[in-house]
């Protein structure tokens, strides 16, 4: 029996919830999370192998012992059962972890915010490290995702309460990205305005911050070696396994209407991709990079990165190509307009030439990307037509790919 994903649910009070993703785990499980249509209060569950829906109560989990604390004093943003949840309070924002997991993610941080300081990016500071638990500091700014909310027709106002783009969605265009390579190696054109918009020239600003500030902070991991902190290596075969996972994982739940030999296909392709070209030589990495965790300070100017979990080790283009193909999917879930996407994406393609990230290199982490997105996403019941369309472009690249 195929385990389904309801995108409602009602809870024994008589309150109808949202539910805005999913995440499988082992034994034809899944984990959710939900949304009370009446009060935005989060909520997290479990749907067995049977389809029997168990829902928690308010911020109750019984892996995150503090959760109920932490959310009686602040906000609860983020609640992934049994994994983690984020607070947010007077002292920043509070990660309530799995056992185990807390030091890891306070030394990464603070490993991070280290290594970024010279480059003028700014990261949260470790406030308090508890044994299941990291409060960090809060970065002043916008997220990417919300500045570039605007630029869409009608506007979507400041984006409150967004949750990787309610907004509607229309059909995501063949390649994951566009954009030109001059003589030099650099994106042609430059960075582009976007006319009518009234935050036209903050965005322009922005990934012109960003763009210049990457570079920097990718290379700050050769003081690293010099001090002996060992960071973890992302290789391109380990982007393969992630990939795989997805895959799998998607095929398990029958999560996209593809056929099996499809999405195995698909995935053989972007492992040929990733495994056939020479690796770039490794430069410090977020691993998660896209737009909700990039903040711009209008006043200082200053360029924030968030949620650095997953630091490592890793070819430039993972993370170039993550943001890149992250832009892409925000114009196709409606998030972007098509100029504001143009914009993102050039100042990608600029840090990306001044980084000597090659143009196969980039193709090859942004099929990857792609895949996964897809993968990702058909666990989401709002998205689960557009992943569908998504993975349907992203197959017909590969195929052009191959025949080339």
């Amino acid at each position: 029996m195929v385990t389904s994903i309801p995108a409602t649910l009602t809870d024994r009070a008589g309150r109808q919830l949202n539910v805005h993703r999913a995440w499988p785990r082992d034994g034809g499980r899944l984990t959710f999370e939900a949304t009370d249509t009446d009060g935005g209060q989060i909520r997290a569950g479990t749907i067995e192998a049977d389809g029997v829906v168990r829902l928690s109560p308010f911020a109750e989990d019984p892996v995150l012992s503090g959760l109920p604390g932490a959310a009686a004093l602040g906000q609860l943003l983020v609640h992934r059962y049994k994994r983690r949840a984020v607070v947010r309070d007077d002292a920043g924002f509070t990660k309530l972890l799995a056992p185990g997991k807390a030091e890891g993610v306070a030394v990464a941080h603070r490993l991070m915010r280290t290594l970024a300081y010279p480059s003028g990016v700014v990261v949260p500071d470790v406030v308090v490290q508890h044994q299941d638990s990291v409060t960090l500091t809060a970065v002043h700014g916008t997220s990417l995702h919300e500045l570039g909310r605007g630029s869409t027709a009608g506007g979507h106002g400041d984006g409150a309460g967004s949750r990787d783009g309610d907004a509607p969605s229309e059909r995501p265009g063949h390649g994951g990205w566009t954009g030109s390579w001059d003589d030099a190696g650099a994106p042609a054109g430059g960075l582009t305005g976007l006319g009518s918009w009234d935050g036209a020239g903050t965005w322009e600003k922005a990934w012109q911050q960003w763009a210049q500030r990457w570079p920097r902070l990718a290379v700050a991991q050769e003081g690293v070696e010099k001090d002996s902190i060992a960071l973890p290596a992302h290789t391109a075969r380990d982007e393969c396994r992630t990939v795989a996972r997805w895959v799998n994982q998607v095929q398990e739940f029958e999560a996209l209407p593809v056929e099996s030999v499809r999405l195995q296909r698909a995935s053989a392709q972007v492992a040929r991709l990733l495994i056939s070209g020479a690796p770039q030589q490794a430069v410090l990495s977020h691993r998660d990079l896209h737009d909700k965790q990039l903040l711009f300070n209008r006043d200082s100017g200053a360029i924030g990165l968030i949620d650095c979990d997953t630091v490592a080790v890793a070819e430039p283009a993972l993370d170039l190509a993550n943001l890149l193909v992250h832009v892409d999917f925000r114009r196709a879930q409606g998030v972007y307009s098509a100029a504001a996407a143009r914009t993102a994406e050039q100042a990608i393609l600029t840090a990306a030439a001044a980084m000597g990230v090659s143009d196969a290199r980039l193709r090859a982490y942004a099929a990857a990307t792609k895949l996964r997105l897809a993968c990702l996403y058909a666990f989401r019941p709002q998205h689960q037509a557009l992943a569908h369309r998504w993975f349907e472009d992203l197959e017909t690249d590969l195929s052009g790919a191959a025949a080339a």
